[in-house]
């Protein structure tokens, strides 16, 4: 039988965009019917337009004003059900709307703020069908999960045990959605490498900032380019002001927002990153191992504790640590084969499995899954 699947993103980031994508083209290769609406649109007169206008400009100007936003919640718990009720106020019609339209078997929401409203109109008895909460960070904050969704997804054991305990909810960890290019198949490697002059035995460093390019990313380019020790090309997303800045400080190549991104990574011996962001999950799929260093504020700081706390990121302290820990992870050495390990194992199923399943209505989420991951065994140090 033909299944309907509702899915909620936000052109908040390429991550929700991405696990949305991903999720509604493997449903539809299975034969079924997807749905993906942005829920941005769901706010009267532009708000969500300009709302993220305002995150963006955040994080690009008053980083640490965003980071104070964001921790707010985990000081004041008591905010979040006046903020849930505020914004469901504001976004509940048309969110039934596209309920009413659509007319879905399941609805998966791969944002955070969906999330909230879906599971309070969930708990109002406004949305019968069943729920789904799509959690794309390692970082569970308080406005991540709620307790009227059915069923929390998550791409690591991690965050399945932290929404499960924030919520009372079962949760699972099948693992990240990331499009099917990325492969890590390294047959055009060579080819990639030489289109930018980078020979076979020099170690080649991708840093990655996000869509949008947000972050210390110039000094960060700077400190790998003058050590000497490797080459660097940069993925500035839609920033293309960095991108001129990079490029008229000569330091390697600076990319805008390109498809090439399985190949790079495929040439590529290791990768930068500063968010824990979509980026960072195609680099687990390519089998390429991870630095992070000087993480944005708010969701980007928490997500590099988690990603380093689960052995599938190694957290920089300084730029003396950043050099090191990619003179260890760019060899064959056994840190690298570590995290490699870790992140392979992240990839256990199909999430398209559990939100078809819950199509069923004889079907249950699996109790076991609400059980805590045992602790991570990883290196201290590279």
């Amino acid at each position: 039988m033909s299944r309907n699947v509702l899915v909620i993103s936000a052109a908040m980031g390429a991550g929700h965009a991405g696990a949305s994508q991903e999720l509604a083209r493997r449903v539809r290769e299975r034969g079924h019917d997807a749905a993906v609406v942005d829920f941005l649109d769901a706010f009267p007169a532009h708000v969500g337009r300009i709302w993220r206008g305002f995150y963006l400009l955040q994080l690009r100007r008053f980083p640490e004003s965003y980071d104070s936003t964001y921790r707010l919640f985990y000081r004041h718990e008591r905010l979040w059900a006046p903020f849930v009720a505020f914004e469901t106020a504001l976004a509940h019609r048309q969110v039934l709307r596209w309920i009413a339209e659509h007319d879905p078997d399941v609805v998966v929401s791969t944002y955070s703020f969906a999330t909230l409203v879906l599971g309070e109109l969930k708990l109002r008895g406004r949305v019968t069908v069943p729920t789904v909460n799509f959690l794309t960070d390692f970082a569970v904050h308080p406005r991540a999960a709620h307790p009227g969704i059915d069923l929390n997804l998550a791409i690591h054991p991690q965050p399945a045990a932290a929404a499960a305990l924030r919520t009372g909810r079962p949760a699972r960890a099948p693992g990240p959605m990331v499009a099917p290019q990325f492969t890590g198949d390294r047959r055009d490697r060579a080819a990639t490498r030489a289109e930018y002059g980078i020979g076979d035995d020099e170690r080649l460093v991708l840093l990655t900032c996000g869509s949008w390019g947000v972050g210390d990313v110039a000094e960060t380019v700077a400190a790998v380019a003058r050590s000497g020790r490797f080459r660097v090309i940069t993925l500035c997303g839609t920033d293309r002001r960095l991108q001129r800045e990079l490029e008229q400080a000569g330091l390697g190549p600076a990319l805008g927002w390109t498809d090439r991104v399985p190949q790079l990574l495929a040439a590529a011996d290791v990768v930068v990153e500063n968010a824990g962001g979509l980026s960072s999950l195609e680099a687990f799929a390519s089998g390429l191992p991870i630095v992070t260093y000087r993480p944005i504020p708010g969701h980007g700081r928490d997500n590099a504790a988690e990603m380093a706390r689960a052995g599938v990121t190694y957290l920089a302290t300084d730029e003396a640590d950043l050099l090191d820990a990619l003179d260890q992870l760019s060899r064959d050495t056994e840190a690298r084969a570590a995290q490699l390990a870790a992140t392979r194992a992240m990839f256990v199923s199909d999430a398209t499995d559990d939100v078809l399943a819950l199509c069923d209505p004889a079907t249950e989420p699996a109790a076991t899954s609400m059980v805590p991951p045992p602790e991570p065994s990883r290196p201290s140090t590279v």
